[in-house]
C-alpha cells in the first residue's frame, strides 16, 4: 500500500473531478496526481530515498499537497512545519527531525538541501521513480504537537493512519460526499487541518478550498465564491465569527449553504455554541482529538448536535476513564483512547512516549465526565485546576462568567507567578474594546464567584495568540500575564 495511491486511486476513472478550489484556481484529481509524480521525480533526482525525512514548510496551496503526496509516493517521510511557525522553533524541529531536505519559500530556515515550489513544477530529465510499496506501519509523516503549552515534539504517523481516519471519523461522522467543499481555519501542517483540507475531502469525493485569510471575512468569501458548505473551525474562530456577524461586519447569509460546521482543537463553551447558532443558524458539531491520535476520537453527531458536550466515541475507537475499566454515569477523570490511528510514539523520545502510551492506551490529558446518554462532557485539562492562596481554582468556572459579557468572545484563566513568586489568578480575554470593559468584568466576577475565584487582574486584547492549528497559545498568554503583573505590581 501507499497513501498516495489510496488518495489518487480514482484519477483514471474520474480525472476531471475537482479536488481543490480557491485563490490559486481549480485543481482536478488527475492534475494533482501529475503534480505529485513530478514532485517525486524531482525529489528522487536529488537523492531522496525511502525513509529519508523531507521537511515541508510551504503555504497552504496546491503545491503543498502535491509535495506531500510526492514525498509519500517514494516512501520518504514528511516533517510538517507550520507556515506561521517562528524561525527558531522551525529550525529546532527541522534539526530534530533529521531532515535531509527542506521544501520551502522561506529564507530563514536551514537544511542540507533546500528546494522551492518552482523546483517541484518541472521534472526536467528526471524520471518518475514510481510508487514505492509500503506497509501499513511504515512511517509517513511527522506532526509537531501544538506547542500551546511548551516545546513541540514530533509525533510519528504511518501509512495506515490516514485510510483509518477516513474509514472511521470520515465515513461514520462527517459523511461528506461529491459536491461538498471544505474550509478549514487550521493549517495543512496540523493534524486537524491535514484532515480537513486533504484526506477527508479527497477520500469522500469532495473538494477543499485553499488560500485566502483564515478569518470571518475569508470564510464568508470562500462560502460565497467557492461553494464551501462544510466549515472546520476552533472555538476562538467560532466566537469571533459570531461576533463579526452580530456587529454586521460579515453577512449571516454568507453561511446559508453550510450544512456541516465542526469545532475541535479546544474546549467549546456553551455560550460560543449558542452565539454561533443565534447569529448564523449553524449548529456546531463539537469534537475532541489530538495530534497523537491523528484526528478526533470523540464527536457529537450530525443532525442533532447540542451545546456543552464533546459527544460519543467515534466508531473504531475505544475510550475509558483512567482508573475505571467500566465507568459509571457521572464518573470523571482523564480520558484514555485506543484505536487504529494512535501514534507509534514521539520521535527519539522514549521517555515521553512511555508516559503518553500505556499498553496501547493514549493518555490524552483531557478530563471528561460520562453522561447518562453515553456521551461525554469536557471538564478540563489535567493540571488546569490549580491552587491560589491554598484554595483550588477551576478555570472553566471563571471563564463562564467572563464569556457571559456580550463584548467578550474568548477567555483564558490561569495561575501566574508574580515578581515575588506568589501565584495569582489572571484572566486574559479577547473582546471588543469598550472603556469600562475590565472594570465591568471584574464586577461581574465579584458578584457571581467566590472570593478566591475572582481574578486579581483581567487583561483585554483584540485577539488571543494562537498556534497554526488555531489553538490558544497558553505560553504566550502566560508571558503577557506575567509581564502585566510585574508592571502593575498587583497587591
Amino acid at each position: 500500500m501507499n497513501l498516495a495511491t489510496t488518495l489518487l486511486a480514482d484519477a483514471r476513472a474520474d480525472p476531471g473531478r475537482l479536488v481543490l478550489v480557491g485563490d490559486s484556481g481549480p485543481v482536478g484529481l488527475r492534475d494533482l496526481g501529475d503534480r505529485a509524480r513530478i514532485a517525486s521525480a524531482v525529489l528522487a533526482a536529488h537523492g531522496v530515498r525511502a525513509g529519508d525525512v523531507v521537511a515541508l514548510a510551504l503555504p497552504d496551496r496546491p503545491a503543498w499537497i502535491a509535495a506531500f503526496l510526492g514525498i509519500a509516493r517514494i516512501g520518504a517521510v514528511a516533517a510538517l512545519v507550520g507556515e506561521g511557525m517562528g524561525a527558531d522553533r522551525a529550525r529546532d524541529l527541522i534539526g530534530r527531525a533529521g531532515a535531509r531536505m527542506l521544501i520551502t519559500e522561506r529564507d530563514d530556515l536551514i537544511c542540507e538541501q533546500i528546494l522551492g515550489m518552482r523546483d517541484l513544477r518541472e521534472a526536467g530529465s528526471a524520471s518518475d521513480p514510481g510508487v514505492r510499496d509500503m506497509s501499513h506501519g511504515d512511517p509517513l509523516y511527522l506532526l509537531a504537537t501544538s506547542g500551546s503549552t511548551g516545546p513541540s515534539k514530533w509525533v510519528v504517523h504511518v501509512h495506515g493512519d490516514i485510510p483509518s481516519c477516513i474509514a472511521t471519523y470520515g465515513r461514520r461522522v462527517l459523511r461528506m460526499g461529491p459536491g461538498d467543499v471544505t474550509w478549514s481555519v487550521a493549517a495543512l501542517a496540523t493534524s486537524y487541518g491535514l484532515g480537513n483540507s486533504l484526506y477527508f475531502p479527497i477520500g469522500a469525493g469532495a473538494a477543499a478550498w485553499l488560500g485566502g485569510d483564515r478569518d470571518p471575512a475569508g470564510a464568508a468569501h470562500a462560502c460565497r465564491e467557492g461553494g464551501v458548505n462544510a466549515m472546520f473551525g476552533v472555538p476562538t474562530f467560532w466566537a469571533r465569527l459570531a461576533r463579526h456577524v452580530a456587529e454586521g461586519r460579515v453577512p449571516a447569509d454568507a453561511f446559508a449553504a453550510v450544512h456541516l460546521a465542526v469545532s475541535a482543537g479546544e474546549h467549546l463553551p456553551e455560550a460560543v455554541w449558542r452565539a454561533v447558532e443565534a447569529t448564523t443558524g449553524m449548529r456546531l458539531v463539537n469534537g475532541l482529538g489530538s495530534s497523537e491520535a491523528t484526528n478526533l476520537y470523540l464527536s457529537d453527531r450530525r443532525g442533532s448536535p447540542g451545546p456543552g458536550r464533546v459527544g460519543w466515541p467515534v466508531p473504531g475507537y475505544d475510550v475509558r476513564i483512567a482508573g475505571s475499566e467500566r465507568p459509571a454515569v457521572g464518573d470523571e477523570g482523564e480520558l484514555l483512547v485506543r484505536g487504529p490511528t494512535v501514534m507509534r510514539g514521539y520521535l527519539d523520545d522514549p521517555v515521553a512516549t512511555g508516559k503518553a502510551l500505556e499498553n496501547g492506551w493514549l493518555h490524552t490529558g483531557d478530563v471528561v465526565r460520562l453522561e447518562a446518554d453515553g456521551g461525554y462532557r469536557f471538564v478540563g485539562r489535567s493540571g488546569d485546576v490549580f491552587k491560589v492562596g491554598a484554595l483550588w481554582v477551576d478555570p472553566l468556572a471563571v471563564q463562564a462568567v467572563l464569556l457571559d459579557d456580550p463584548d467578550v468572545y474568548d477567555a483564558v484563566v490561569l495561575g501566574v507567578g508574580d515578581p515575588d513568586g506568589v501565584t495569582r489568578l489572571v484572566a486574559v480575554v479577547a473582546a471588543r474594546s469598550t472603556p469600562d470593559l475590565e472594570e465591568r468584568l471584574m464586577a461581574a466576577c465579584r458578584d457571581r464567584l467566590e472570593h478566591h475565584l475572582v481574578p486579581r487582574l483581567i487583561l483585554a486584547t483584540d485577539t488571543l495568540p494562537a498556534t497554526p492549528s488555531g489553538k490558544v497559545r497558553r505560553d504566550a498568554i502566560r508571558e503577557m500575564a506575567t509581564s502585566a503583573l510585574s508592571d502593575r505590581r498587583v497587591a
